[in-house]
């Protein structure tokens, strides 16, 4: 292994603990899609009522409050 690969290992052996920051990338390239069915039968109510077709957007819509 490499010097910066021992050193990753040395630091990871020794953590308490190891936080992983993830965002739409990762469940996205995992299959997860923010439409479709799934979309449709748990938010289909909401998302008529804001206008909005899929969740992503309904996470960026300016909701009142």
């Amino acid at each position: 292994m490499g010097e910066k690969t021992e050193q990753l290992k040395r630091v990871w052996e020794q953590a308490e603990a190891v936080v992983i920051g993830a965002g739409a990338g990762l469940s996205t390239a995992a299959g997860f899609t923010y439409d479709g069915e799934r979309f449709q039968k748990y938010f289909g109510d909401f998302a008529a009522k804001y206008h909005f077709g899929n969740m992503y957007a309904g996470g960026f819509y300016p909701y009142g409050t």
